[in-house]
Parts: structure tokens; sequence; C-alpha cells
């Protein structure tokens, strides 16, 4: 049985269907990249250990099959996994 994963963004799906977790999430850091990069840029700037990005997109898939990912508040992201025949 092969596994495929899903994007949802806010309840949008995106437009590719990913043979991959990892893809998938690349897909997801790839869009956000400038959010991200901003976000840890403003973190290095601040130089206090004590915080660390509100942001959480590097985690492993979710056994359940459905992990979600954050960016920022208002931006919901779901991959889903799905086996196939």
């Amino acid at each position: 049985m092969a596994k495929v994963y899903v994007v949802v963004e806010n309840g949008d799906l995106y437009p590719v269907i990913y043979k991959t977790y990892e893809a998938a999430r690349s897909a997801v850091t790839a869009k956000y990249v400038v959010e991200l990069t901003a976000e840890k840029e403003d973190i290095e700037e601040m130089d206090d250990p004590s915080y660390s990005m509100a942001s959480d997109v590097d985690i492993d898939e979710n056994e359940s099959g459905t992990t979600q990912l954050y960016i920022e508040k208002g931006i919901n992201i779901i991959i889903q996994r799905y086996n196939v025949p």
C-alpha cells in the first residue's frame, strides 16, 4: 500500500499530492520562507536564549497521519497522509 500526502492550508488544498511527508513539509517551508527567515533573524537579534521560534514546522510526522504545522496566527496548516492501494 502506497502513501500520499496532501497539504491543507486554512481549508484550501495545495495543488500537488506529495509522495513523502518531507516533500509536503518542504512545500510549506518554501512557501513561507520569508516569514520563517524573518522570525529567525528577529530572535537572533534579541540574543536572548529564553526566546524561541513561535513557528513550528520542523516536526516529525504524527503517527495518526494528521500533522499540524504552525507558521503564525491565522495560518492553519495540516499535512494529511492517505494510504492508497
